[in-house]
């Protein structure tokens, strides 16, 4: 078995051609990304000591790393703001830069192609949105078609609520395990011996 650690919202930082494009007090709020969710990655990982790991380096409004690259939620409205040929090449940085990303946990996965792969994503969403307070500590998010994903995620879930008996602990809660996402990419490239989770974990922890 390999565990596979990823955190694709890890950053807020924007290339230098696209900086213009976003106002600055956007890309301190949730939309530009998962509040809290590095810091929480980097201890999972030097605790659990995972065989592959990888964040994002960029804001998710250059590019979403978490959506296939022609679902057209991968690139924010802020294109807009560009000129057309500015616009342009900053999409196929931006491209080249999703590629990359996905590459390399690909790259992982072809090694160990003999092996069981537990992937574990994690993030963080925000407590309220369009003026719905989401009902939930943290959420864990797989296929409840996949066997093995759902034992692990009662598996977490146990855990969680064994050392924090009072966190409220939701399956496919505030988004549906099965929705475009890097997950439901690898399950459809690797098939059984893969299983991807997706720890979401309320903003309010991290205010």
């Amino acid at each position: 078995m390999k565990l596979m650690l990823t955190c694709e919202h890890a950053s807020n930082r924007l290339p230098a051609a696209f900086k213009k494009a976003i106002p600055a007090e956007v890309l301190k709020t949730h939309r530009a990304y998962d509040i809290g969710a590095l810091a929480v990655f980097r201890k999972l990982v030097k605790f659990a000591k995972p065989e592959f790991y990888c964040e994002g380096k960029f804001s998710r409004l250059f590019v979403d790393l978490n959506r296939t690259i022609t679902n057209k939620s991968a690139f924010s409205e802020y294109y807009e703001q560009l000129d057309k040929a500015t616009a342009s090449k900053v999409k196929a940085q931006a491209t080249a830069y999703w590629s990359e990303y996905r590459t390399v946990i690909e790259k992982f996965v072809k090694a160990n192609a003999k092996k069981e792969i537990i992937h574990l994503g994690i993030h963080s969403f925000t407590p309220e949105l369009n003026g719905k307070v989401r009902n939930t500590d943290i959420g864990i998010l797989y296929d409840p078609s996949r066997p093995k994903e759902c034992e692990l995620a009662q598996v977490i879930k146990a855990e969680i609520k064994r050392l924090h008996p009072e966190m409220k602990v939701r399956f496919n809660y505030p988004y549906k395990g099965t929705s475009d996402g890097l997950t439901t990419t690898l399950r459809k490239k690797i098939g059984p011996r893969y299983a991807g989770l997706e720890i979401e974990i309320n903003q309010k922890f991290f205010k």
